[in-house]
C-alpha cells in the first residue's frame, strides 16, 4: 500500500509539473525554421484513475508523460521526407486493465523500446514520398521506409488522434483492423478530384515473433456539401498465414473488411462511424465491430478551439467453444478546452465492459486527464 501511495504522489507530481508548464505561456515557444524545413513537437501528460469492478484488478491511479517529434522536409513541391521520434515514461493503466481494450491508446514507456522486436527504440518513422501530378485534379504518390498504417487505413477526422481526440483504442482505429505501426512497408495512393485510392503493404512482426506480410487496399471518397463535409470509407485487409489458429496446431491468415466515415453536420456538429469484420480462422478477441459518436464544436458556447466527443462501440466475440470473450462495450466521452495558443487541457471518462462467456464479467470507469503543450 505505502508503495502505491508513492507512486501516486509521483505521477501526481509529474502530472502538475507538466500542467505547470503548459499553462506558463513564457515557456511554451515556437519556432519557423523555413517553408521547406518543418520541425513540430508535442508533449502530452496523462494520468489515469481506473474504478474496476473485477477480482484480482485493484482501483488505482497512473500516468504517463510522453514527448513527440517529428521533422518534415520539402525539398521541392513532389518530394517529402518524414521523422517522427517518440520518447515517453510510465505507462498510464495500460499493463494493469483486465479489459480486451486499452484506455489509452498512444505509445507509451515499453511500446517504445525494442519497437517491434527490431532492437530499435523511440524511432516510430522514417520515410519518403514521391508525388507525381498528372494533372489538376489527378496525382498519385509513392511512399516507403518505415510507416505507419493506421495514418492511411481506417482515417477518420473525429476519431483517429489519441493525442487530441478519444483516448480508448476502440476509437483511435478499428480494433479488429489488425493495423500495423512502425515497421518497414510502402504505400501507393491515387487522387482522383475527390476519390482516393490507397494500396498499402508492411512487414511486421506478431505477438509469436513471426514475420508477417500485411496488406491493405482502402477506397474513399470526399463530399463537400452546404451541410459540411463528409468521408466515406472502405478498405479491406490480408496477411499471409503466420497467425496461430484456436488449436494452436496451424498458422493461418488475418483477414476482413471495414468502413469509416465522419461527416460535418454544419459548424458545430459532426458525426463519425465504423464498422468492421474480421475472419475467425486465427485466434483473435473479436470478430465484429461497430462504433459510432458525435463531435460538437466549441463554437457553440463562443470558443471554437473547444470540443467535446462522446462515443459507443460494441464488439462481438467470436463464436467458438473455446472463445473467452462473448462480447464487448465501451462508451467514452471526452472535453477538451483551449488553454493557450500552444496548449490544452481535456478531461476524460470511459465504461468499458467484456462480457465473458464462463468466467465473471469485467467491467469499470476510468477517469482521466490529459494536457497537451505544443511547440
Amino acid at each position: 500500500m505505502k508503495k502505491n501511495l508513492c507512486v501516486m504522489k509521483k505521477n501526481l507530481c509529474v502530472m502538475m509539473g507538466i500542467v505547470l508548464f503548459v499553462i506558463t505561456p513564457a515557456v511554451t515557444l515556437s519556432y519557423d525554421v523555413n517553408e521547406k524545413l518543418t520541425i513540430e513537437g508535442t508533449l502530452t501528460g496523462v494520468f489515469q484513475y481506473g474504478d474496476f469492478d473485477s477480482e484480482g484488478t485493484k482501483d488505482t491511479g497512473r500516468g504517463s508523460g510522453v514527448l513527440d517529434l517529428s521533422i518534415n522536409f520539402h525539398p521541392t513541391e513532389k518530394d517529402e521526407f518524414q521523422i517522427t521520434l517518440s520518447y515517453a515514461a510510465g505507462n498510464a493503466l495500460n499493463p494493469i486493465v483486465p479489459f480486451s481494450l486499452v484506455p489509452y491508446a498512444d505509445d507509451l514507456e515499453d511500446d517504445l523500446k525494442d519497437i517491434n522486436g527490431r532492437n530499435r527504440d523511440y524511432l516510430l518513422e522514417a520515410w519518403y514520398k514521391h508525388t507525381f501530378t498528372l494533372s489538376k485534379d489527378v496525382s498519385f504518390g509513392i511512399t516507403g521506409g518505415i510507416i505507419d498504417a493506421t495514418v492511411y487505413i481506417d482515417d477518420n477526422s473525429f476519431a483517429n488522434d489519441e493525442v487530441s481526440q478519444f483516448m480508448n483504442d476502440t476509437f483511435v482505429n478499428s480494433t479488429i483492423a489488425n493495423l500495423p505501426s512502425y515497421d518497414l512497408g510502402g504505400i501507393a495512393e491515387l487522387n482522383i478530384s475527390n476519390v482516393s485510392v490507397r494500396a498499402l503493404f508492411m512487414s511486421s512482426k506478431n505477438e509469436e515473433n513471426k514475420e508477417y506480410g500485411y496488406y491493405a487496399i482502402q477506397l474513399g471518397y470526399k463530399v463537400d456539401t452546404t451541410i459540411g463535409e463528409g468521408n466515406y470509407r472502405v478498405y479491406g485487409f490480408t496477411t499471409n498465414d503466420k497467425f496461430l489458429n484456436w488449436d494452436g496446431t496451424d498458422d493461418e491468415n488475418l483477414q476482413g473488411f471495414g468502413v469509416s466515415l465522419d461527416q460535418k453536420l454544419g459548424e458545430i456538429l459532426g458525426i463519425f462511424a465504423r464498422a468492421g469484420w474480421q475472419d475467425d480462422r486465427a485466434y483473435i478477441d473479436h470478430a465484429q465491430l461497430y462504433s459510432g459518436g458525435v463531435n460538437i464544436n466549441g463554437k457553440l458556447w463562443g470558443r471554437e478551439n473547444d470540443e467535446i466527443g462522446v462515443g459507443y462501440a460494441y464488439l462481438r466475440g467470436v463464436d467458438k467453444e473455446d472463445a473467452d470473450i462473448d462480447n464487448t462495450n465501451a462508451i467514452e466521452a471526452y472535453a477538451k478546452f483551449k488553454i493557450s495558443d500552444f496548449s490544452d487541457i481535456t478531461f476524460d471518462v470511459q465504461y468499458i465492459n467484456d462480457n465473458m462467456k464462463y468466467d465473471e464479467d469485467r467491467d469499470g470507469f476510468v477517469y482521466g486527464i490529459r494536457v497537451n503543450a505544443y511547440f
